[in-house]
């Protein structure tokens, strides 16, 4: 559950980065290592956001293509796809801009796993939610994925994509600190309350163990 968090330093900047991204309504990138926790701290903050204000469509699985995406776009902004990828593109567009200039909601994209887009998926991404020759967007859009993602968006053949980034962040592991506060947190969460049911000294071998990685420590900590 989003509320029951620990907050961490690079999860408090990461919110204050998207809160900057969504005023400007542009296109930003969350990274991190496997189990770093930038997919829940990205969902975190869109908890926060008022409901009458914006509409946030997560797209979980660039695996289905454009098309697939497309589809669940549609689907989410209460539209029945047409069966052709034009006519997606052209619904999917007045849907943006009717809920921005009518019901006075922004859209938000977030697509995760966006280390499995393709260089043509990107191209199409950025060409669907462009406005007024490129200049302004029809939705705030987050890609989140893997370092790797990085690296790709250096590419030349993405200039186009990475020039139009507003923000970047990539969320590193937990330090020591952190650490002992996280599993301290989460026992107290999970109700225990007999005394310390992890020593410093233990919680100083598993942050060894786990380099810090949110979802290592929660595996082990079960263990």
């Amino acid at each position: 559950e989003t509320d029951k968090l620990f907050a961490t330093a690079g999860q408090k900047e990461l919110t204050a980065r998207l809160t900057y991204l969504v005023r400007e309504r542009g296109y930003g990138l969350v990274t991190g290592e496997i189990g770093s926790g930038k997919s829940t701290a990205v969902r975190a903050f869109t908890a926060g956001l008022d409901a009458n204000s914006y509409l946030v469509i997560y797209l979980a699985n660039p695996t289905t293509g454009s098309i697939g995406l497309y589809r669940e776009l549609l689907l989410t902004l209460g539209h029945e796809p047409p069966f052709t990828k034009p006519c997606m593109v052209s619904q999917i567009r007045t849907a943006l801009a009717d809920l921005r200039s009518n019901k006075r909601r922004t859209p938000l994209v977030i697509v995760d796993e966006a280390h499995l887009l393709t260089q043509a998926m990107l191209e199409e991404l950025r060409l669907l939610f462009s406005a007024k020759m490129d200049s302004e967007s029809l939705a705030t859009l987050i890609l989140v994925g893997h370092p790797d993602l990085r690296r790709t968006l250096h590419l030349s053949v993405n200039e186009a994509f990475a020039q139009r980034l507003a923000m970047r962040y990539h969320l590193g592991p937990l330090d020591l600190p952190e650490t002992i506060g996280y599993v301290r947190h989460h026992v107290k969460v999970a109700g225990y309350s007999a005394g310390p049911l992890f020593t410093d000294d233990a919680v100083t071998r598993i942050f060894e163990y786990t380099k810090g990685v949110p979802r290592r420590i929660n595996q082990l900590c079960h263990t």
